[in-house]
């Protein structure tokens, strides 16, 4: 480890060679990345997904989002509170997939989340340009929310749960130093939307401190600040409400090392818990260890400010803290007997399964994996530059195997083009509504006969 202590220099020899293959793209390649990255991100979101769960509605999706859109009209749904929060961005995809027809609601709705989560990548790419500087990292680390293991099995391709992916880029953003005022405008107005859909985005308002010499980061941090006391205000004026749920501290500690980490290398419960069984508490130390090797790396030698490691820092640290906290308060906030694992032992993990809060803490965890690539990348050694490579290769070869299709959370549900057919039958009978069942068991939404027979949404409410 002492090379990585001298920090970064002009390599020589072969490494230049890579250096220079490395910057490259700049002039040709890199400025098409951030489209190519978005395309390949929203591919496999969707190619993730199997067939059955793109034509099926999840949870919120048709039972609030939809429902509220139908009775409040396009304009009022997009502020109306849900649980104690606003929903920015999964109204506006409601707004969207309203004009198309009825019978292709579902596959449309689906498909403008994995636009977004596109679209995040590609700002990801575009946004992280000072702390990653190989576009080999840049490129995964982008890649990294839709290629989390355990995101396909809820979170990925509805709206209830796009603020996931959401949320990976505030710290991005945050980092963001504008070379104009120009330039900060768009970073300021996804900031916007992102802190108008997902409120934890307040856990890095913090690291609006380090933009305060940069006066042009002020848009973004402001935006950031404006969407999060809208966010604020409707959690007092309109709060959530949670059943009480007996929880135990230690629980969601262990919880953190059972589902987020755990999840990276076995986003099935079943092979999960029957390895844990075979090997003992050791399996999940040594997952630990990984991580904390990749954190040591990432942060590896002396920290001076001009040796243009501090981006790459500032964002290892924020994703360091972000992991637990994420996961700890999301369970505070929602307690549930699913990691009740002081009674019933890591067998509960096999009967309850993963827990949809798991994604984001995984998202940061993989993030620091390839921060730690990156920084071997810099270093000025032939033995380094190997071992970057080593770990982005072991970490593309593990994703990708890992987002191959299979089950969700909403194998088995409705269909929502079934849905339709039945509810044509049903009008023809003479019924002036219909009831659309969804996923999960006891979630739907009712539509008039009258949307039915024609085979569209109304455009303004009813």
């Amino acid at each position: 480890m002492s090379s990585l202590v001298a920090g970064p220099a002009r390599p020589a020899g072969g490494i230049a060679a890579v250096s220079r293959v490395a910057r490259r793209p700049r002039g040709t390649l890199l400025p098409l990345l951030p489209l190519l990255v978005g395309v390949v991100a929203s591919g496999l979101a969707w190619f993730r997904l199997l067939p059955g769960a793109r034509n099926t509605l999840w949870a919120e999706d048709a039972a609030v989002f939809l429902t509220q859109r139908l009775h409040s009209g396009p304009l009022v749904s997009l502020v109306l509170p849900y649980d104690g929060y606003q929903q920015l961005v999964p109204r506006l995809l409601t707004d969207v997939a309203t004009a198309a027809p009825v019978a292709d609601y579902a596959r449309t709705l689906t498909l403008l989340c994995c636009l977004v989560v596109g679209l995040a990548a590609a700002g990801a790419v575009v946004w992280t340009r000072e702390a990653l500087q190989h576009p080999a990292t840049r490129v995964l680390f982008a890649l990294v929310p839709v290629l989390t293991p355990v995101v396909a099995f809820e979170v990925l391709g509805n709206t209830a749960n796009l603020h996931s992916f959401l949320l990976f880029l505030v710290p991005v953003l945050l980092l963001v130093r504008p070379s104009s005022t120009r330039g900060a405008l768009l970073p300021a107005l996804v900031a916007f939307v992102v802190a108008m859909s997902e409120i934890q985005a307040l856990f890095f308002v913090p690291m609006l401190l380090l933009g305060v010499r940069h006066r042009r980061s002020w848009t973004i941090g402001g935006a950031l600040l404006l969407g999060l006391t809208v966010q604020l205000s409707t959690a007092v004026l309109v709060p959530r409400v949670r059943v009480p749920v007996a929880q135990q501290p230690l629980d969601v500690v262990r919880g953190w090392f059972l589902e987020p980490l755990l999840s990276i290398v076995w986003p099935r419960v079943g092979p999960a818990v029957t390895r844990l069984v075979q090997v003992g508490p050791v399996l999940l130390v040594v997952l630990a260890l990984a991580v904390v090797a990749a954190v040591v790396v990432a942060l590896w030698g002396r920290w001076r400010r001009d040796d243009g490691l501090g981006t790459l820092r500032t964002l290892t640290v924020a994703l360091v803290v972000a992991s637990p906290l994420v996961w700890c308060v999301a369970l505070a906030v929602n307690p549930t007997s699913r990691i009740d694992f002081t009674h019933h032992g890591v067998e509960l993990l096999a009967a309850a399964g993963y827990l949809r809060y798991a994604a984001v803490p995984s998202m940061f965890v993989l993030g620091i994996v390839v921060l730690a690539a990156e920084r071997l990348l810099r270093v000025r050694s032939r033995a380094a530059t190997t071992a970057g490579v080593v770990v982005l290769a072991l970490l593309v070869g593990l994703l990708g195997w890992r987002a191959l299709p299979g089950e969700s959370a909403r194998t088995g549900a409705p269909s929502w083009s079934a849905e339709y057919r039945a509810a044509r039958r049903h009008c023809v009978e003479g019924a002036t509504e219909y009831r659309f069942d969804q996923a999960p068991q006891g979630w739907n939404v009712t539509l008039g006969c009258a949307t039915v027979r024609r085979g569209a949404f109304p455009t303004t409410e009813r």
